[in-house]
C-alpha cells in the first residue's frame, strides 16, 4: 500500500509539473510614448486580382542593421494581433520585446475599409487614440505578444522588433493573410550557395527602391510550413565569389604552367648532363 502511495505522489508531481509548464505566464508591456510614425512604410498593399479587395498584410521590412526589424500590419476588421519576435528561435532576452509601437487605425464600425481609408490613415501626423493592451505570455517557451483592441478596428499597426541578424530572419507564421518579407537596398536572396527563403515564396519582386520583396500567402501554404525562413545577401556577392574563383584558377593555371616550363628545363639540362657523361664515357674508352 505504501508503495502505491508513493506512486500516485510521485504521479502527481509529475503532472503538477507539466501543468504549470504549460500554463500561460503573462505580463502586461507598458509603451511609454508614442512611436515615431516618419520611421515606417505604410504601403497600401492589394491582391494581385485588383478588386480593391484589402486583406490583413504582415509587412517586415528588413534593415542593413540586422538586429532589428520593422513590422506594418494592414488590419482589417481585427481586434486582436498575435505577434512573435523573431528573437524567441534564438533564446530571445528578458528585455522589452516590442518598441517604437505606432497605431493608425479607426473603428471598423466607422471605416469603410477601402484604398482611400487606408491612404488617409497613412498620412496622419499623430497616432490614434484607441484603448489597447499588449500582454506577453510565455508558452512552453514560447514568447507571443497578445494586441488586443477594445474593438474591432481597420488600420496600420507598426513596430521594431529585434532580429538575430547575421543576414538571416527567422519568424513564426501568423494569422495574416499575406505576409511580405522587403529586403534591405542591395541584398538579395535566391542562391542556393549564398541563402534562399524556405518555404518559396509565392512571388518574388522588386519595389520603386529598387528592394527585392518577398510574398507568401498563407492560404496556399501547408499545414507543415509553421515558419519562414529567410537567408540573405549582397547583391554583388556572387559575382564576387565567381570572381574570385576565376582568380583562384588563373593562379593555379599559372602555378601549373610555371611547373610545367620549369620541368621542361630540368628535363634539357638532364639530358644535356647525360651528353656530358655519355661523352667522357666515350673518351675514356679511347684513352
Amino acid at each position: 500500500m505504501k508503495m502505491r502511495t508513493k506512486i500516485v505522489f510521485m504521479l502527481l508531481a509529475l503532472l503538477v509539473v507539466l501543468v504549470s509548464g504549460c500554463m500561460e505566464q503573462k505580463k502586461e508591456i507598458v509603451i511609454d510614448k508614442p512611436g515615431n510614425i516618419s520611421n515606417y512604410e505604410f504601403e497600401i498593399f492589394q491582391n494581385e486580382s485588383g478588386n480593391q479587395t484589402l486583406a490583413n498584410t504582415t509587412t517586415y521590412y528588413l534593415m542593413k542593421n540586422d538586429t532589428k526589424v520593422q513590422v506594418v500590419n494592414m488590419v482589417v476588421n481585427t481586434s486582436k494581433l498575435e505577434i512573435y519576435p523573431p528573437d524567441i528561435l534564438d533564446g530571445g532576452s528578458d528585455e522589452t520585446p516590442i518598441q517604437n509601437f505606432v497605431q493608425l487605425v479607426s473603428p471598423t464600425n466607422e471605416t469603410v475599409p477601402n484604398p482611400q481609408t487606408f491612404q488617409e490613415l497613412s498620412n496622419r501626423n499623430e497616432t490614434s487614440a484607441i484603448n489597447y493592451t499588449l500582454t506577453q505570455e510565455v508558452i512552453q517557451g514560447m514568447k507571443v505578444i497578445n494586441l488586443e483592441f477594445k474593438e474591432p478596428v481597420t488600420g496600420f499597426v507598426a513596430y521594431t522588433l529585434r532580429n538575430s541578424g547575421n543576414q538571416r530572419f527567422t519568424f513564426v507564421k501568423h494569422d495574416s493573410e499575406f505576409i511580405r518579407v522587403v529586403l534591405p537596398e542591395g541584398y538579395v536572396t535566391g542562391n542556393r550557395v549564398f541563402g534562399i527563403a524556405r518555404p518559396e515564396p509565392s512571388s518574388v519582386t522588386y519595389d520603386e527602391k529598387g528592394r527585392q520583396t518577398l510574398l507568401w500567402i498563407s492560404s496556399k501554404m501547408g499545414d507543415r510550413e509553421k515558419t519562414i525562413q529567410v537567408k540573405y545577401y549582397i547583391q554583388s556577392a556572387p559575382l564576387l565569389f565567381s570572381a574570385a574563383i576565376i582568380a583562384l584558377l588563373c593562379g593555379v593555371g599559372l602555378v601549373l604552367l610555371h611547373y610545367v616550363k620549369s620541368k621542361k628545363e630540368l628535363e634539357a639540362v638532364r639530358g644535356i648532363l647525360d651528353l656530358e657523361k655519355e661523352y667522357e664515357r666515350k673518351q675514356r674508352k679511347r684513352k
